[in-house]
Parts: structure tokens; sequence; C-alpha cells
């Protein structure tokens, strides 16, 4: 099998762990191979963005999925191991995963840049709600923006709304994916939806 998604997965820096160690513990109905599709399809959606913002990605960052040499990517996840480097891909890059909630974190990227949510499914911090005006701006000012949930999930299906909201156009990318894996059929979590806003 040829292309760039057939060899083994990129270290997230050629100088520091390997990016199963930068990763953390995946949710077990995410530790089957078939839950990283969701990555790849990410991953080229936001190939021309030289700037990535990552909302979650504890167990199954995005980081080791791109193949293209982004100019910063910052991952938010409050299970994410912390980790700081200045080169991904072979190239400089300021890569940070952040260990926090996303209402901890003040965001102002520069652009252009892309917001991936992968595994919509957002909990409030304190006094402040899951889908914030802040995020609702984080998303409305991407130029790419990437989403996947869950059909059957609830919390998703309350967040969705405001989050396509923000956009004017219609997704250039929009697939109904089953992944038949039998941990994400048994959470119920099989049946998903992705939509990439932006150019494809």
């Amino acid at each position: 099998m040829a292309g760039p998604y057939a060899s083994s997965p990129a270290k997230a820096s050629r100088a520091g762990p390997a990016a199963d160690a930068l990763a953390g513990t995946r949710l077990p109905h995410l530790a089957g191979a078939a839950a990283g599709l969701r990555q790849v399809l990410a991953a080229h959606a936001v190939r021309h963005c030289p700037h990535i913002v990552e909302i979650g990605g504890a167990g199954l960052p995005i980081t080791s999925f791109l193949t293209h040499q982004p100019a910063s990517v910052t991952v938010i996840d409050p299970k994410i191991p912390p980790h700081e480097a200045d080169t991904l891909n072979g190239a400089p890059c300021r890569l940070r995963h952040i260990a926090a909630k996303l209402q901890q974190v003040e965001l102002a990227p520069p652009g252009p840049y892309a917001l991936v949510l992968l595994g919509l499914s957002l909990k409030p911090f304190g006094r402040r709600g899951a889908v914030s005006p802040e995020l609702l701006a984080l998303a409305a000012g991407a130029t790419v923006l990437v989403i996947d949930y869950a059909r059957e999930l609830e919390r998703a299906q309350g967040q969705i709304g405001a989050l396509t909201a923000t956009r004017s156009a219609a997704p250039a990318i929009d697939l109904e994916l089953t992944i038949n894996d039998a941990a994400l059929r048994a959470a119920g979590f099989h049946q998903r939806h992705l939509l990439a806003y932006g150019p494809a």
C-alpha cells in the first residue's frame, strides 16, 4: 500500500518521545485501529493550514496524523500529557499539547488557522458553558473547521447546531460514517458525522 498514510505514524517531534507517549490513554471505545480514520480525514482537510488548533484529542491527537509542515499545532485536552516541542515532521513548528479545559486557555491563533473538534462532546467548566462565545468566535474565524461527532451522543447533538451556525457556506466535506469497530459499536458511537468547512 502506498501513500502518505501507509507508513508508520510520524513522531510528534523528531527529538522527542514517540507519538504514543504524547497521546495519553485512549478511551476504550477509541482503542481500535479504525478509530483513527477520523484523524486521517481531518489531517487531509487541514493540510494547507499553517496553524492548527485541536480541542480534545487525548489518546488520539491529530499531531501524529499531520503530513504537512505547519508552523504551529496546539492541542487542548485535560487528559493529554503536557508536551512542547519546536519541530514536527522534521521542520520548525511550535508544538504544544496543553493539559487543560478549553475554558482555562486563552487562544488567539495567527491566521490562517484550522480548528479541529473530533469526537465533539464538550463539557461546561465552572460557570463557563461548554459552547462559549470564545469557542464560537474561534470556529467562525477558522479558515478550515473540522467536526466529527457520534450521531447517538446527545451532548454532541446539542452542540453541533451552534458550531455549524458560525459558517456561512456549506461544508466542503459532509460524510456519514459507520465505523465497524466492536468497541465503538458497543458504546453506540459507531455511526458518525464528519463535517469539514473551508477549502477541500
